[in-house]
């Protein structure tokens, strides 16, 4: 067999294929989304909830300030400045909770106010005005 169509070795298993998925499928023996399927199954089993759910509850229970302590995030005056910006754009409390948990997800360099701003007015002018949509939409440039 040639070098060049082998993918790369994984604990002495020659990987072949070309795409993400096929390379998950050889390693695992099931596809992302069976894999996906089986962790959501596992966790509703534990939890009592599927993971949006818990989610969900998790940002509508606390403010954006106690959600950014509760990720371990030391809040400055900046920050509650930011909050309180991101509310007067009309941004509920949940959805700010969402966009604020991305933003730690993504961001390499923490926050950078003005384009966590930036990104509420778009949120806003998108009209993402539910949790529900705020992790549609997420999951959605996640995905791209």
């Amino acid at each position: 067999m040639s070098r060049d169509k082998r993918y790369k070795k994984i604990k002495g298993k020659v990987i072949y294929g070309k795409t993400t998925e096929e390379r998950f499928q050889e390693v695992h023996g099931i596809t992302i989304e069976e894999w996906e399927a089986k962790g959501e199954e596992e966790f509703k089993a534990k939890m009592g909830m599927s993971s949006d759910e818990w989610y969900i509850k998790q940002v509508k229970s606390l403010t954006p300030i106690e959600y950014l302590k509760h990720k371990g995030v030391v809040v400055s005056k900046d920050d509650v400045d930011l909050v309180m910006d991101l509310q007067e754009l009309g941004l509920n409390d949940g959805v700010i909770n969402v966009l604020l948990d991305y933003v730690i997800i993504v961001s390499k360099i923490g926050f950078i106010h003005s384009l966590v701003r930036e990104m509420g007015e778009s949120w806003h002018n998108k009209n993402i005005s539910t949790i529900e949509r705020a992790m549609a939409f997420v999951r959605e440039v996640w995905k791209n």
